[in-house]
């Protein structure tokens, strides 16, 4: 384990200064003047738009829990590094958010509280209220350390009225790889008759989507070798990068450089797109078209997607552990999440599975995609130094898409250097 005060990812004291002080009316007592337990959530930088959908949401549990002293500390800027920074300080918050990534290295750092007692010795909540996939998600070494708070995986936005006016299929739900590149290939166009594209037909996902549709893994079952040179996996990022470089039915990159994919979609530019359920959010507002959603593709071994979202967690530095777990458990129930549907998709199956979430108002008209869709999420790669694993596999796999070096050329280059890494951990 990594002591705190050696930790890489410290930033200077003066904001350590800054963030304990902010903390300081709810962390220098376990209990205020009237003796309720005090409960700080440390909430991550959101638009404004998005804070106003929590405020209620927040208003309601204290309403409903008198008996705490709940208080918003909402973090602006890099939110991972200020909260590490507030742990070395021993002023943390009691409840903190994460994203899948992150989980390992709050481990490593002993910063988490594990929720597997409290959870079995709590009457209103229980491990059947979630998605399996996305408690698993937030488990790390047999652990449970944070209750999912939506319930994500990629998925595909497609716009319908592209493929209507091509005349290609909408995606059935059992699609296959071959069925995406053909229609790929007919929604790619020249409409300005300049010889080169200025419609594509999809934007490139994560890599390791292919791969695990395919029946491959990134790292094996001990986590200490890359298999990514294993013919399942190696096959798969083949077709990856046979998407742009082959196929060319994918946005080039001075394209992306210049937009990014999300709005070359937003500007129907592009005819799919993958992305986690809360870009509908974003599309509503921006898409000027009819848009929906569909299942990712089938490939040779099957489903799957990555399992993302996000969830709530008890840090291991509260003192009011009991009450805490009280705020994460109710904010992920149906209870805290039905004000947030009209933006997430809800970890809790019954909120999930409802009329409240799926015939809510607006697009998309397909939202039970992103209910089904949990049923081949595939866990995260769960390590502490994923950062530093996908920062040695990218440069190189890019160059593959680009048709620069070939995938093997690329793995050769990549793979000892993550080998490397894990070797070192």
């Amino acid at each position: 384990m990594t002591p705190l005060h050696r930790s890489p990812y410290l930033i200077p004291l003066g904001i350590m200064f800054v963030l304990g002080v902010a903390l300081l009316s709810g962390r220098d007592r376990r209990v205020d003047t009237s003796g309720r337990p005090v409960v700080v959530y440390a909430h991550p930088p959101c638009p404004p738009e998005l804070m106003a959908l929590y405020r209620p949401i927040w208003d309601r549990f204290k309403e409903t829990h008198p008996d705490i002293r709940f208080e918003v500390l909402h973090v602006t800027g890099n939110y991972e590094d200020k909260i590490k920074v507030m742990f070395a300080g021993n002023v943390a918050p009691d409840v903190i958010f994460m994203y899948p990534a992150a989980l390992p290295a709050w481990v490593d750092l002993g910063a988490l509280h594990p929720l597997d007692t409290l959870l079995e010795r709590h009457p209103q909540v229980s491990r059947t209220d979630y998605f399996p996939a996305m408690l698993e998600t937030f488990s790390y070494e047999g652990k449970c350390y944070g209750l999912p708070k939506d319930a994500s995986v990629a998925i595909m936005q497609y716009n319908v009225e592209m493929f209507r006016r091509c005349g290609v299929p909408f995606p059935s739900p059992d699609w296959t790889w071959k069925e995406m590149v053909e229609a790929a290939q007919t929604l790619t166009r020249d409409t300005d008759g300049d010889g080169r594209a200025d419609q594509w037909g999809i934007n490139p996902f994560n890599w390791w989507v292919f791969v695990w549709q395919n029946g491959g893994e990134i790292l094996d079952q001990t986590k200490n070798r890359c298999v990514l040179k294993e013919p399942q996996a190696l096959e798969a990022l083949e077709f990856w990068a046979a998407l742009r470089w082959k196929y060319e039915v994918t946005p080039t990159p001075e394209a992306t450089a210049d937009l990014g994919n999300m709005q070359l979609f937003a500007l129907g530019k592009v005819g799919m797109h993958f992305e986690m359920y809360p870009v509908v959010s974003i599309f509503r507002k921006q898409c000027d078209f009819e848009w929906d959603l569909a299942h990712m593709p089938t490939g040779p071994s099957g489903k799957a997607s990555e399992a993302v979202g996000s969830a709530l967690a008890v840090t291991c530095q509260s003192a009011n552990k009991e009450a805490a777990f009280e705020f994460v458990r109710w904010m992920t129930s149906p209870e805290g999440m039905k004000g947030l549907v009209s933006v997430e998709s809800p970890s809790c199956v019954r909120l999930a599975r409802s009329p409240v979430f799926l015939e809510g108002a607006g697009p998309p008209a397909s939202k039970q995609v992103a209910v089904e869709a949990m049923e081949y999420a595939h866990l995260p790669l769960q390590h502490p130094r994923y950062a530093e694993i996908m920062d040695a596999l990218y440069p190189e796999l890019e160059k593959a898409q680009r048709g620069v070096l070939s995938v093997k050329e690329a793995l050769n280059r990549a793979v000892p250097q993550v080998n490397a890494i894990l070797e070192r951990d």
